[in-house]
């Protein structure tokens, strides 16, 4: 029983990783080849959606790997665990990144993302002042997420913690399948 609990873990570990290696590259190279799309409504969507497909697709390895059956505590284990792990090397790969190897990328990103969202505030009808009183809190969350300092480490930690207990637990209610209570049996 010992031997199949690691095994489980280890699944759940490694796919973690995973995630989070395929998300982190898929930002970076974003970056790197094209920094404008990260201001863009539209990119994050579709990165949102990437990103659920991802999680989708894992989830589903791991019920696979799990004989195709696994009770709602059981998922719910091994989907937060896989969850947890993919956040916290996310946040641990992104901190690297953004900090050390390419430090001005706060200034960067930030010019792009104000700039698409005055836009489409813009498109919606917002007056001056109203994106004027909006930008200041966006330039904020935009330095928490970019250029955190401990606290806005901190914050950041618990609000993704508790983001992927949500999802671990809407994944873990669609994606359990108990195993049948009577198997049929091949001789009749």
């Amino acid at each position: 029983m010992e031997i199949i609990s690691e095994t489980k873990n280890n699944d759940s570990l490694s796919n973690g990783l995973v995630i989070a290696i395929i998300t982190s590259v898929i930002g970076i190279i974003v970056y790197y080849v094209a920094p404008s799309m990260m201001g863009s409504t539209v990119f994050g969507i579709g990165l949102g959606l990437l990103t659920l497909v991802i999680y989708i697709l894992f989830t589903l390895d791991l019920r696979k790997k799990r004989g195709g059956y696994w009770t709602f505590r059981e998922a719910l284990k091994e989907i937060f665990l896989m969850a947890f792990i993919a956040g916290i090397v996310g946040i641990l790969i992104n901190l690297f990144f953004y900090k050390l190897i390419e430090p001005d990328a706060y200034s960067k990103i930030s010019g792009y993302v104000v700039d698409g969202m005055v836009s489409s505030y813009e498109k919606m009808g917002m007056s001056q002042e109203q994106i004027d009183s909006i930008v200041p809190e966006m330039e904020r969350s935009l330095k928490s997420q970019f250029d955190p300092s401990a606290l806005d480490l901190a914050k950041n930690l618990g609000i993704a913690i508790l983001i992927e207990f949500i999802m671990s637990l809407v994944f873990a209610a669609i994606f359990k399948k108990n195993p049948p209570i009577f198997v049929a049996d091949e001789d009749e």
